[in-house]
């Protein structure tokens, strides 16, 4: 759902919802939402074998 900013702030007040900056790791093309996932792929890249 997309909202307004002068809804999204009347609504996260009403329930009590804060919003934070979320970290994003970039690996490759690939984007993750935690820095495990990341390692798992470069770790998984860097044991197959080269084309």
């Amino acid at each position: 759902m997309t909202v307004a900013p002068e809804v999204e702030a009347e609504l996260m007040a009403r329930y009590g919802i804060t919003k934070v900056p979320a970290y994003r790791y970039h690996y490759r093309e690939w984007r993750y939402s935690t820095l495990n996932d990341a390692l798992a792929q470069a770790k998984r890249d860097e044991a197959a074998p080269s084309k």
